[in-house]
């Protein structure tokens, strides 16, 4: 006998990668086979089968079954019954990613018609080097059918599971959380039943094992390129890989591929390449990675960014374009190729990585220095993560201490959770890294948002608002309390910390602290090493914590406020819908009094407060922080020596001043102009770092790059490439040539963030115009729209005439440095000031 589950497709993505999961998951607890019909397009599945799955097309509204039978088939027809009815229509994806479009190229390319591959700019940084063109493997594969049917099929499914097997080995023996999250999606590919089945199913009609295989991967990743789903398209560059690793198997009994030679400049460039093909290459020979195939979202994307690699992915044909040993650049910023550099493209490039790593340098200082204001207000600057190699990136880069630690990311991509001996080595590690400095680890934050594979959650129609982190704890205590033993343990190495997520209510804080002692009572009855006095905090993301905070922090010891999803929950906000975006903004008044409110609240009770969340990177933000009082901010580790450098700008004082100006605003928009207005930079209009007394550039074009990328450079501007084209407008109008070895080229930005003045002095001077006349010291002025214009009219004029002056004129090309060259400008600008 035959259960039958007859249904409409209910998702509007249609039978994509995660409701397949979902449902082989399920399956998957049955002993019964069971068969996913679409009876629109009379395709059929093995639901055991993702691949198989999602091959079937199925589209919303589509008329489908599930088949069931076998000696459990009873117990399974009604679990999938219910799993059809409750839990499959909350599973779709959402609408596609929509590509970006190229933003225009920076001038100098343009101008010089260089030979430019566009794509999408994966993993930042710029590098020059060689090509080196990977080729697909495919022809090494092609083979004559000398076998049986039955020795055929039987040395195939040897291949998979050799392949498996090797890739339990490099997962084994994998050093980095990224690569073990790849490494596991590429065992599931190859134990998949349904790419096997094809497999064999083509050896059934003739062909060679090496051939049946790349064919079935080959099916199945056309039909994740078609899927409309941007990350289901990108997972087709692992089925090929894994593919390939099988048919390796097959044709040269395992042997490794040949080596592929790299010199010490090498950009890979390839049609497509799987990330185990990136794991196989020398690590620190792969400088630059281009790819044909594959978006920002594609394991070998993830792997290069975690390696430092620029990468450019998307550049249709690229592999037929460019042969082995060209000389190529990899603008990762811009998600360029530029092919055979010369003359002032070349020039730009140096310049661009010059400008990087002088951006780099400038934050060096802040390294090792503790986070300070300008007059010594102590602020601790940490880092937010998910993994040990991301806490080791943090702490090389200054990283006072970890002020979030997301567990949840440990959970992910596997079929079971994590033992407490896993965790324990991951925290552990964690806190030998960490020599003595907090580690704030957040305990298990999922949900019907952020599902796991092995957790059965039921779909929800507004997961953020559901059942998830510390909600589900009570039904799922044995896991709860499993990792909270193991941060315990490891609290025992170095100085951790808990804290829970969404938290909101006095009774919820107060179990919480019960569940902790009595998980130290069970370590001490068993003897094992703990720290019984680790430190319990809460995350504020939930408004009504905040206004219970004061009896909240009775029952526990430190506070970190979660900004993100505080102001999503304040604002009724989906915090991932960009339609909504403007409506959420973290300086809305209303925000920041609930900010203000947190902050005197755990003073008050004598506890310190902390904030992670992307306020905590925006240094425009730095003075409403430290003039609300935190005692610590945490934020990406890329952007923590950002984080010092602009703190170390403000000073205490003055911050409380604006935070107290800005809760009387009405509007977010009113808030943003003040930060603008009263910024470090709008202090003055020019500072050392946007002048060089000595500049490099041998043109007119390159002088104007140089003064737009000094802005950018001191965080005066924000985008270069568009405060250039402003000049440029201004100059086809205006010419800025005043005559007597100056110019004084002038415009107006959105780009720009603060009023300012640059100046490049030039040595030898280059032609500047049509007429030839020879420049040696440009001026820019470089303005807001709107106030900036009306503000500064009268400093317009008053540096057009002090330009105009001999005296002044020598002055500044005698300036024996940036400093000087700085003091003079603004000496000549203050002279209008109004």
């Amino acid at each position: 006998m035959t259960v039958e589950i007859a249904f409409a497709f209910p998702l509007p993505g249609g039978l994509h990668a995660r409701p397949a999961v979902r449902l082989q998951e399920e399956v998957a607890r049955f002993r019964s086979v069971v068969t996913f019909l679409n009876r629109a397009n009379g395709t059929s599945a093995s639901a055991r089968s993702v691949l198989a799955l999602v091959a079937t097309r199925t589209a919303l509204g589509e008329p489908c079954a599930l088949h069931v039978q076998g000696e459990d088939e009873a117990a399974a027809g009604a679990a999938l019954r219910k799993f059809v009815k409750k839990e499959l229509p909350g599973l779709d994806d959402g609408p596609p990613a929509r590509v970006a479009t190229g933003a225009p190229l920076p001038r100098v390319l343009a101008r010089a018609e260089a030979r430019v591959h566009r794509g999408a700019p994966a993993s930042g940084g710029i590098f020059r080097g060689r090509a080196v063109v990977v080729g697909s493997r495919r022809a090494a594969f092609d083979e004559e059918r000398t076998r049986t049917e039955a020795d055929e099929l039987a040395r195939l499914e040897a291949a998979f599971e050799k392949a498996a097997a090797a890739i339990r080995v490099r997962l084994a023996a994998a050093e980095y959380e990224t690569e073990k999250a790849v490494l596991e999606a590429h065992l599931s590919i190859a134990e998949d039943p349904g790419l096997r089945a094809r497999a064999a199913a083509a050896v059934v009609e003739g062909a060679a094992a090496p051939t049946a295989v790349l064919a079935a991967a080959g099916h199945f990743a056309e039909i994740f390129r078609r899927s409309g789903s941007t990350l289901l398209a990108e997972r087709a560059l692992d089925l090929h890989d894994v593919a390939e690793a099988v048919a390796h198997v097959l044709s040269g009994d395992g042997a490794p591929p040949p080596a592929v030679e790299l010199g010490e400049d090498a950009v890979v460039v390839a049609a497509r390449l799987g990330p185990g093909q990136l794991l196989a290459l020398p690590r620190a020979r792969v400088r630059g990675l281009v790819l044909s195939e594959g978006g920002t979202l594609s394991h070998t994307v993830v792997l290069a960014r975690a390696f430092g690699v620029p990468c450019v992915t998307g550049v249709d044909g690229i592999e037929r374009a460019l042969a082995t040993g060209d000389d190529v650049v990899v603008d990762g910023e811009r998600g360029l190729v530029v092919v055979a550099p010369k003359g002032p493209v070349l020039r730009f490039y140096e310049a661009q990585r010059d400008l990087l790593a002088t951006a780099a340098g400038r934050l060096e200082r802040f390294r090792t220095a503790r986070g300070v204001t300008a007059d010594g207000r102590r602020i601790e600057v940490g880092a937010n993560v998910g993994t040990v190699e991301e806490a080791a990136s943090a702490f090389e880069n200054g990283a006072e201490g970890i002020g979030l630690f997301r567990t949840e990311l440990m959970f992910l991509d596997r079929d079971e959770p994590p033992t407490e001996e896993e965790q324990l080595a991951i925290f552990a590690e964690t806190a030998r890294l960490a020599e003595g400095r907090p580690v704030i680890v957040r305990t298990l934050d999922v949900g019907a948002d952020k599902p796991l594979a092995w957790l059965r959650l039921p779909a929800e129609q507004n997961p953020a608002l559901g059942y998830r982190a510390i909600r589900m704890y009570a039904e799922h205590a044995e896991l709860a309390e499993r990792q909270l033993r193991a941060i315990l343990r490891a609290g025992a190495v170095g100085p951790l910390k808990v804290m829970f997520p969404m938290v909101g209510t006095p009774e919820e804080a107060r179990e919480l602290r019960a569940l902790v002692e009595k998980v130290k009572g069970l370590l001490a009855a068993e003897g094992v090493a703990h720290d019984p006095n680790v430190p319990v905090g809460v995350m504020l993301e939930v408004p009504s914590a905040i206004l219970s905070l004061r009896a909240i922090a009775r029952e526990v010891d430190f506070f970190s406020v979660g900004s993100n999803d505080l102001a999503q929950y304040l604002f009724a906000v989906d915090r991932e819908d960009t339609r909504l975006a403007h409506l959420g903004s973290p300086y809305h008044p209303a925000f920041l009094r609930l900010l203000s409110e947190a902050v005197e609240g755990a003073h008050a009770a004598g506890k310190w407060i902390g904030l992670c969340g992307e306020l905590g990177g925006r240094p425009l933000a730095a003075p409403l922080l430290l003039g609300l009082g935190f005692d610590e901010v945490s934020v990406s580790p890329p952007r923590v020596l950002r984080a010092k450098a602009a703190f170390r700008r403000v000073r205490s004082a003055g911050a409380r001043s604006l935070v107290a100006e800005a809760l009387e605003l009405s509007t977010a928009g009113e808030v943003e102009a003040l930060l603008v207005d009263r910024a470090p930079a709008a202090r003055t209009l020019v500072d050392a770092g946007s002048v060089r007394a000595a500049s490099r550039s041998g043109s007119r074009d390159e002088a104007i790059r140089e003064l737009a990328d000094l802005l950018q450079l001191t965080g005066r501007a924000d985008v270069a490439d568009r405060v250039e084209d402003a000049i440029w407008a201004r100059e086809e109008v205006e010419p800025s040539l005043l005559g007597r070895g100056v110019a004084f080229p002038r415009c107006v930005s959105p780009h720009v963030r603060a009023d300012s003045i640059a100046a490049v002095r030039l040595s030898p001077p280059p032609p500047w115009g049509d007429g030839g006349e020879r420049v040696e010291l440009a001026v820019l002025l470089a303005l807001r729209p709107g106030a900036g214009e009306a503000k500064h009219r009268r400093t317009l004029e008053e540096l057009r005439r002090s330009l105009g002056e001999a005296a002044v004129r020598r002055r500044l090309l005698d300036a024996p440095d940036d400093a000087s060259l700085a003091a003079l400008l603004a000496e000549a600008a203050g002279r209008a000031a109004p």
